[in-house]
């Protein structure tokens, strides 16, 4: 009996024995002073980014990973967590130094101390611990009481995890927000302080300090602008159940889509640059077509006059209703060209005392950057166009600058030149300068001059009203957002020596110069409210639609301001929905491609 009961207490002992085993286990974060601890990392990299030329190292400059974090709150239903990673900088006398580090060491100046502070060899910036797992390989990490990995991804206060052997010599008896690093660039005058709040165990070299990416960049940045070959890694995690649509436009205006990278190749990005990175992605997002349709059938509808003469003569508000109505019938064409004509006077060569009059409208850029720019041309030895034109397409700039080349900037298409999209349009205000009504398609020449610019979203011309008519309580002035310029193309030119000139001359053999900036007919046609241009004519309209398409609607919405060329007779003495008279008519042609 005596061993029965023998037996049965020494299993209650030992049950609880493994009750208490499991419950400190389970509880030993809190019991010593840690919540997390990690061996591998969970982060899902459904969107990598990499070069273009698919080479490495990534090698990206800061700006890129500036605009990420600085709209991660735009999108915050479609990313779930960013992974960016920083080179690794070096600690020394001419990098980045350690200000303060025996101030929060018990035994400071001890050898020991002073080895474990000169193993440290380099800085790494981190937004999440899997920066530190693919750098140190099965290393455990430890989240001090009171913090959490997120706030690696935080940019108003910094932060930094140690190598394990480091924690060893810190100050337990600092309070926690005392427990800081300063990291010092003596090169770019970068200063910040970093709150520990984890350490990292390796078997590799526990050399690095894993700081805040935002913090690091902070450090590093100083007093420049922008950080050449920065970026290790930049990996973006999404909620796959989302709608991407904004999140991958967002996503190209910056890099190009692995899937239809050739639609990248002859771009700009938003920095001002060629798309030198792409995304490559796991998730199926749908990538956007900026091809144009070709290789097909057309229908070309011309508008004409009924009476038959050449001119068209038209008044604006026949184009006003075309771009008016646009999305009316967008779905049945694939291209609309209004021609307004060239308009300016060439400064350059009016002969002198001569009685030309300056046109009452002119081109130019606004405010510092403007004339930065003017600057950098005039050093170049380039002049400021002195012509613009109205387009809707880039059809009518090919004619007007014939072989010339288009470079279209970001997602921006032929499309675009109908309609301005809605997040570009700008109301005129006291920062707007005129606001933003269409966009504009520059010369070669001014776009080099704004390289140095990384922005896009600031190259914006305006035409300004000039002459003595001007009211200068009200005076006009329309913002155009650039979205491409044009380039003489290589092959059409013949370069000759005109008095230490080069002059450019076109297939034909007439002088073609980068003298005209072509802005959108949506945002010209306001100056039509001046009196001064008010009778001025359109000079030919044509439509393209695909000939296999049924355009029956298209049809009739033309009869409510064009007579059909055939039944000319039966409009003649009626009106159009204008109020005006039928003056003018459409003829479909097909045109094998």
């Amino acid at each position: 009996m005596g061993n029965k009961r023998k037996i049965s207490f020494t299993i209650i002992i030992a049950a609880v024995v493994i009750v208490i085993v499991a419950l400190l286990f389970i509880f030993r974060d809190s019991l010593f002073g840690n919540i997390d601890r990690f061996d591998a990392t969970t982060f899902n990299s459904d969107i990598v980014i990499k070069r273009s030329d698919a080479q490495e190292p990534l090698n990206m400059p800061y700006r890129y990973s500036k605009v990420l974090m600085d709209n991660r709150l735009v999108y915050n239903e479609e990313i779930v967590g960013i992974n960016i990673s920083s080179v690794k900088y070096e600690v020394s006398d001419t990098g980045l130094s350690l200000y303060n580090y025996k101030d929060i060491l018990k035994n400071g100046d001890s050898k020991e101390a002073k080895a474990v502070v000169d193993s440290i060899k380099y800085c790494k910036g981190v937004t999440t611990l899997s920066g530190i797992i693919s750098d140190k390989e099965k290393s455990k990490i430890t989240i001090y009481e009171g913090y959490t990995a997120d706030l690696m991804i935080e940019s108003l206060h910094h932060y930094v995890i140690i190598p394990s052997a480091l924690s060893d010599y810190i100050n337990e008896e600092l309070p926690e927000n005392e427990k800081v690093l300063f990291i010092m660039n003596p090169g770019t005058n970068g200063l910040a302080y970093f709150t520990i709040i984890g350490e990292y165990e390796t078997k590799n070299k526990s050399d690095t300090l894993y700081l805040s990416y935002c913090g690091l960049s902070t450090v590093v940045l100083g007093g420049q602008k922008d950080i050449s070959d920065h970026i290790d890694c930049m990996e973006i995690d999404v909620d796959e159940q989302a709608d991407l649509t904004d999140f991958s436009y967002f996503l190209s205006k910056y890099f190009a889509d692995v899937n239809v990278l050739s639609q990248y190749e002859k771009r700009i990005n938003s920095f001002n640059e060629p798309y030198s990175y792409m995304f490559v992605n796991t998730v199926d997002i749908k990538a956007i077509d900026l091809t144009e349709e070709e290789g097909f059938e057309k229908n070309i509808i011309t508008i004409s006059r009924i009476d038959g003469k050449d001119k068209l003569e038209m008044s604006h508000v026949y184009a006003d209703a075309l771009v008016n109505d646009y999305y009316k019938y967008s779905q049945y064409i694939t291209d609309l060209n209004i021609s307004t004509g060239r308009k300016g006077v060439d400064l350059y060569n009016r002969p002198e005392f001569s009685n030309i009059p300056s046109y009452d409208f002119t081109i130019e850029l606004g405010g510092d950057l403007g004339s930065e720019f003017v600057y950098c041309m005039k050093e170049q030895g380039e002049k400021w166009p002195c012509f613009h034109q109205a387009v809707t397409s880039i059809t009518e700039i090919e004619r007007m600058k014939k072989g010339c080349e288009i470079t279209f900037y970001t997602d921006y298409t032929n499309k675009d030149l109908k309609e301005i999209r809605r997040d570009d349009f700008k109301e005129s205000g006291l920062h707007m300068e005129g606001g933003i009504k269409g966009y504009a398609i520059i010369p070669a020449t001014i776009h080099e001059a704004t390289c140095n610019h990384r922005s896009i979203d600031y190259h914006v011309v305006y035409m300004v009203e000039r002459g003595k008519a001007i009211d200068p309580l009200d005076p006009l002035r329309v913002g155009f957002k650039v979205i491409g310029y044009y380039e003489l193309s290589e092959g059409t030119k013949e370069q000759v020596t005109d008095n230490k000139k080069v002059r450019e001359y076109d297939k034909d053999g007439n002088e073609d110069e980068y003298d005209t900036i072509f802005i959108t007919y949506t945002g010209h046609n306001e100056k039509y409210i001046k009196q001064s241009v008010k009778n001025e004519h359109i000079e030919a309209i044509t439509i393209e639609t695909r000939s296999d398409v049924d355009i029956s609607e298209l049809i009739k919405y033309l009869k409510k301001y064009f007579a059909p060329s055939d039944e000319t007779a039966g409009y003649i003495g009626s009106k159009n929905e204008l109020g005006l008279e039928y003056e003018y008519c459409f003829t479909v042609t097909n045109n094998m491609q």
